[in-house]
Formats: structure tokens, sequence, C-alpha cells
């Protein structure tokens, strides 16, 4: 092959290769972000290290604050779980005593009056599940959840219901007077259908 025509393809390579699919693409600005964050990090850990006395005892400060962290988690899921059944145990000894559903509705009217409408939205969802088993539109049993009532209740509104509910009580998320309002319009439509 001659000089010319190894130059003429060196060319064509060259313009070819500088072909933008052919280039590395251009680091977003995640990819500098993300790097800057690891640099960063990988910065404050040395300094930890070299502050605290070498790696034996950062190691042994950062499985500590591990363990704080499990052990602070392990206890909120146990106290959701222990709240759970709490309320399940709560609502199966109402309804073998016959509760009145009516009295958790009056108490429900009344905390919402009150402004205190996670307790208005609990006593409703009480009053609402005793009295769709005084009515046998369920058939509750102790250790039923949430989602078993659903199951058993063929209706979109009450699954939201249930959720909401889930959400409140035992999620510990605040209720809203919308979510009170929601929940009383889903009662009462739900006792009307019956």
């Amino acid at each position: 092959m001659g000089s010319a025509a190894a130059l003429d393809l060196t060319e064509t390579l060259e313009r070819v290769l500088s072909e933008p699919r052919f280039q590395a693409p251009a680091e977003s600005w995640w990819d500098r972000l993300l790097a800057r964050l690891v640099s960063e990090i990988a910065r404050l850990i040395a300094a930890v290290i070299e502050a605290v006395g070498g790696p034996v005892i950062a190691a042994t400060i950062a499985l500590a604050f591990v363990g704080l962290v499990v052990t602070v988690v392990v206890f909120r899921l146990a106290g959701r779980r222990a709240t759970e059944i709490a309320e399940r145990e709560h609502l199966a000894r109402l309804i073998e005593r016959g509760a009145n559903p009516d009295e958790f509705l009056r108490r429900a009217e009344d905390a919402s009056r009150a402004g205190e409408h996670r307790q208005a939205v609990r006593y409703r969802f009480v009053g609402g599940v005793l009295d769709m088993a005084r009515r046998k539109r369920i058939r509750y049993e102790p250790g039923l959840t949430t989602a078993g009532i659903v199951a058993q209740v063929d209706d979109p509104g009450f699954a939201d219901l249930a959720s909401q509910f889930d959400a409140v009580v035992y999620g510990g998320r605040d209720a809203t007077e919308a979510d009170d309002r929601a929940s009383r319009e889903t009662w009462d439509r739900l006792r009307s259908t019956t």
C-alpha cells in the first residue's frame, strides 16, 4: 500500500472516528454530582478515621451507630405491630360483647367536632366494622386483619377507607379533616347500602 493510500485511510479513519456516535458521552450533571459526593464522603471518612485514632476505632464507632439505627427501627416496627395486634384483639372483644356500633360512631362525631381527626377516623372505623359484623356483612374472627375485612367487602371505597385507617392508626400518619370527612362519607354510604 502506498503512502498516499495510507494517508487517505488515516484521514478517513480520523473523520469516521470523530463522529459523535464514536465519542464518549459528555458527563452529565448527575454524574458530576455523584462523583463529587463520593469524593466528599471518602474525604470525610478519611478525616474521621484520622480524628478518632485509626480505622479500628472508626469501624467500632460505625458499627455502634449502625446498631443504634437498627435498634430504633426494630423498636418502631415492633411498636406498630403491637398496636395493630392490640387493636385487633380489642375489636374482637367488642364484637364478642355485642358492643353498640352507634356508640363508636357518636364518639367519632365528638372527636371530629373537637378537631381530633385521628381519633374520629379510628372510632368511625371500629364502629363501622362492628356494624358490619352485627349485620352479618362480614365474618369477624380474632386475628382478622384489615386486608381480611377488605376481602369480605366488595366496595372500592371501603378498600381506600381501610388503607387510610391503617396509615393513620398503625402507620402513625396524621389524619386531616379531609380524611375525617372521607371516612364519614364512606361509612354513611356503606351503612345505607346494607
